[in-house]
């Protein structure tokens, strides 16, 4: 009996020791399938890390080619701009250069008139004095009845004359204002005279301003002496 159950222990303990080492295969087998699981999931995460990653790059690739088109478009809008105004520029010049040209031309035509007048020659007869109000530039009666005179004298004159028109001015305001009210003093005159038939090509005119005063800008009387135009016919020898 005592051997039977030495036996038995024997066994039972045999039993155990194989039990412990297979458990002990499994446990390491399970350690290694884990650990196993665990890296691959890792590579998993890296992998899906990258490719969220290459989505971001790609839609920032995709903005950045769309902002240069944009960029493309604003540049050849602007080249557009450009050479629409080095085209306005240009025919700005052109008109310009026309412009010269046609002056060139009629001042080439003035000089061909005077110099086949002869000025040097005509003789300036007594000036004709017509007067005016304060800034003004209007014609008066006494005004207009002297400027009939005038044309009279010289609308029976096929040729051989010229008629000079200098417009005036009192001392009062300064230049800016008294040379433009000169000048339109002689150009009321000039209209006058045209107007009866004194042709346009024969009348000088210029507005001098308080130049060459007649009486003393510092009375009154004098002053009103200096709002005037003096015409005067020239008259070939």
């Amino acid at each position: 009996m005592s051997a039977l159950a030495g036996v038995l222990l024997l066994s039972g303990c045999a039993t155990k020791k194989y039990v412990r080492e297979q458990v002990a295969g499994v446990d390491t087998k399970v350690t290694a399938v884990s650990n196993q699981a665990r890296e691959n999931a890792e590579k998993i995460d890296a992998v899906d890390v990258r490719a969220r990653q290459g989505i971001t790059d790609a839609a920032a690739a995709r903005s950045a080619a769309a902002a240069a088109d944009t960029r493309a478009g604003q540049a050849q809008t602007a080249a557009q701009g450009a050479q629409t105004a080095a085209t306005a520029a240009q025919t700005s010049a052109t008109t310009a250069n026309t412009g010269v040209t046609t002056a060139t031309t009629r001042i080439a035509t003035v000089e061909t008139r005077l110099n086949g007048l002869n000025i040097d020659r005509y003789t300036a007869g007594p000036a004709q004095t017509v007067m005016f109000k304060l800034g003004s530039s209007s014609l008066d009666d006494a005004a207009k009845k002297i400027l009939d005179e005038v044309a009279g004298q010289v609308t029976s004159l096929n040729s051989g004359f010229l008629v000079e028109i200098q417009g005036f001015t009192s001392a009062e305001g300064g230049e800016e204002v008294n040379v433009p009210l000169s000048r339109n003093r002689a150009d009321a005159v000039e209209r006058y005279l045209v107007g009866k038939n004194v042709p346009l090509f024969r009348i000088t005119m210029a507005g001098l301003g308080g130049e060459k005063p007649v009486g003393d800008n510092k009375t009154r009387a004098g002053r009103e002496q200096n709002r005037r135009v003096e015409v005067r016919v020239l008259r070939l020898q």
